[in-house]
């Protein structure tokens, strides 16, 4: 799983997040964005946020156990990206 959520952000650096849309990443609302993978393990997620310019701040990643995100981690990436500014 670690492979592939290094292989989907290769793909943010190679092409910006804007161009690469399902099944890899998904928006969450107006500025947290989810990276998407899945494994053996599971399915994995990487919330991020896009900073200023080109550069993308991953907050939280997890491994995912529900069909919904759950809330803490909405709550640990908007905490983490309000304490590093980004929000």
């Amino acid at each position: 799983m670690r492979g592939r959520f290094v292989r989907v952000t290769q793909l943010i650096e190679e092409f910006g997040p804007f161009q690469i849309g399902m099944p890899h990443l998904k928006s969450l609302d107006n500025k947290l964005w989810e990276i998407r993978v899945s494994g053996r393990a599971g399915i994995g997620r990487g919330i991020y946020v896009i900073a200023s310019g080109k550069r993308v701040v991953v907050l939280h990643a997890f491994i995912k156990k529900t069909q919904k995100t759950p809330t803490a981690a909405l709550r640990i990436a908007i905490q983490r990206a309000k304490e590093a500014q980004l929000l």
